[in-house]
């Protein structure tokens, strides 16, 4: 009695492990690299599959919205239930902290805004005794704080000293 219970509780299980594990519903992931996100949304979802963006990058080179990459890759086999993973193409360029470049060389400013992905770095030299040293830093013309919120597409304007100033 106990064997052929066991027996036929242990099959029941086995059976019903397909269903629970979705044994063989498997699909083609639809390849949806270099499409929009409308059209790429329409395309995973018509194959069975939900979808998340896990990640964004900026390249002003491809239209904003495109997506650049997905996980899993396109064409291969998984489950419907599998999520796929997508990096997309910023709406919008990074915005970044501007940081605290008052007080450093003009160099280890430079250095460290073209670090961060800034493009468009401009040195003004100033009349100060302080040569070479950061004094204040615009953003597209207009003093701004560190901490501020700006955009590595804008235009940054470093004021250094030229040290031309005597010190009284």
């Amino acid at each position: 009695g106990v064997i052929v219970t066991f027996i036929a509780v242990w099959y029941a299980i086995y059976l019903l492990i397909d269903v629970f594990t979705l044994h063989g519903q498997e699909a083609k992931v639809p390849n949806v690299r270099n499409m929009t996100l409308d059209n790429a949304i329409r395309k995973i979802e018509a194959a069975g599959f939900d979808w998340e963006i896990s990640d964004s990058l900026f390249n002003e080179a491809i239209k904003p919205g495109m997506v650049l990459e997905q996980e899993p890759k396109g064409n291969a086999m998984a489950k419907t239930t599998r999520v796929i993973h997508l990096t997309i193409n910023a709406f919008n360029p990074k915005m970044v902290n501007l940081p605290i470049l008052s007080d450093i060389s003009c160099r280890d400013a430079v250095n460290r805004l073209t670090s961060m992905g800034f493009k468009f770095v401009k040195v003004d030299t100033v009349p100060s005794a302080d040569e070479g040293l950061v004094l204040s830093v615009k953003v597209n013309g207009h003093p701004i704080t560190p901490g501020s919120k700006v955009s590595i597409k804008d235009q940054i304007s470093i004021e250094v000293g030229d040290g031309l100033v005597p010190t009284t």
